[in-house]
């Protein structure tokens, strides 16, 4: 049976040595990490749920339901960003978990490690990645429950448009890295990453030591890309994040990538359409 890991489990100062992964079995910080202060940790953990990636058993994928994807290309466990009308904030973050009938259900949509909060009856706007567009909707909520997993179910959908994706697309990661000066001092931080984007990184810190814009810094994490797990370095600059929420305990930076490699290129690139085209499907975890 998995045990959720705590705070107490991660011992500051010393290498993780196993995986940490979150209840979907995706990857959060790797074997080897170092958390050297307990903001550090926090910072890692508040996001949700983490286990030990020995505990986990092996993700399947699930079989498309077919009305959507053949319609939309939008498969169970499809990347969503979920907002109310005329909300200027960031979208919180969301997965298809499955349909019936008309409904549709997604998991309890969160930012930043915060539930969204949603009435009974609300309108929600959401959108989905089906790896060569992005598809919006209009969607009633028709119920949410916290049981056996956080979710919401949806109905009166309707499909509002369909844009083919440009440029450098963002998508919301879950990943602990290390952000350090370029020149190495001093030592460090455990950080985490919360998006991820061909041209850069949003950022989440313990301390406002790197927070300054304009420093020319070295971010360091792991990325799982085409069956591959490959440690990613790049170096870039600081810059203000305009998304940060400025309420948040933690400290947020921008990390503009300056130019990188090819082989990062691709990697990064492959990532980021792996993520887009939702490969790794959702299984919610049971209670444990």
């Amino acid at each position: 049976m998995r045990k959720e890991v705590q705070a107490d489990d991660i011992e500051l100062g010393s290498p993780l040595k196993s995986a940490l992964v979150d209840e979907l079995g995706f990857p959060v910080a790797d074997e080897g990490t170092v958390f050297r202060t307990a903001e550090e940790r926090t910072l890692a953990l508040q996001g949700g749920r983490c286990f030990w990636a020995d505990d986990m058993a092996p993700l399947r994928a699930d079989a498309p339901n077919a009305a959507w994807h053949d319609r939309y290309g939008l498969l169970v466990g499809t990347l969503l960003h979920v907002k109310r009308p005329g909300d200027a904030h960031r979208a919180a973050v969301s997965r298809l978990i499955g349909f019936n009938e008309g409904a549709a259900f997604i998991g309890w949509p969160s930012l930043a490690g915060a539930a969204a909060d949603v009435s009974d009856g609300e309108t929600v706007l959401f959108r989905g990645f089906s790896g060569t567009n992005i598809h919006s909707f209009s969607a009633r909520v028709q119920a949410t429950s916290r049981t056996p997993f956080p979710y919401w179910m949806l109905d009166d959908i309707k499909h509002l448009e369909a844009r083919e994706m440009r440029g450098s697309i963002r998508v919301p990661v879950r990943l602990v890295g290390s952000l350090a000066l370029a020149d190495g001092q001093p030592a460090p931080q455990t950080v985490l990453i919360t998006d991820l984007s061909l041209g850069g990184a949003s950022v989440s810190t313990a301390s406002s030591e790197l927070g300054t814009p304009g420093l020319e810094v070295r971010l360091e994490f792991t990325l799982r890309a085409a069956g591959l797990k490959t440690r990613f370095s790049v170096q870039g600059w600081t810059r203000e994040d305009p998304d940060a929420d400025t309420s948040q305990p933690f400290h947020h930076v921008g990390v503009a990538f300056d130019a990188y490699g090819e082989r990062e290129a691709l990697l990064l690139h492959s990532f980021i359409h792996e993520q887009l085209l939702e490969s790794a499907m959702m299984r919610p975890g049971k209670a444990s």
